[in-house]
């Protein structure tokens, strides 16, 4: 007689997730389950005024749920981007690579910020991308 093993998995979601923009909660994720995203544009400032930023950036379609977010850490020190602004993105299925964007509010006139960025899925899985550290100046 063969046997066969039911296996359960509970998804609790990752502290910080729900953290907001000048929030110093840091996201942390978990390792990518399926097949990592891999970062094809960007990322690049889109837009900038004097207190706000729009950070946009492509990958090819992570797995995972539908439900996504586009995670931007960021400050005034490279070493100390310890501000997060997070954006959710619903995934396209049809389409081959997800364009994420993340608006930054609350920012100061006339000053350099760097940032990096990454994205998740709803359940907190790291979509295996994380871009190297750039910089964007406000108006």
């Amino acid at each position: 007689m063969r046997g066969f093993f039911l296996t359960l998995a509970i998804l609790v979601p990752i502290a910080g997730l729900a953290s907001s923009a000048g929030s110093n909660n840091l996201v942390t994720a978990a390792a990518p389950t399926h097949g990592a995203a891999v970062l094809t544009t960007g990322p690049d400032l889109e837009s900038a005024s004097d207190t706000l930023a729009i950070i946009r950036w492509t990958t090819t379609n992570p797995g995972g749920t539908d439900l996504h977010f586009g995670i931007a850490h960021y400050g005034t020190d490279p070493k100390k981007m310890n501000k997060i602004a997070k954006s959710p993105n619903r995934l396209n299925r049809s389409r081959p690579e997800t364009i994420f964007r993340v608006r930054i509010d609350g920012l100061d006139p006339h000053t350099t910020y760097y940032y990096r960025v990454e994205s998740v899925g709803a359940t907190g899985t790291n979509d295996g991308v994380s871009s190297s550290v750039k910089t964007f100046k406000t108006k």
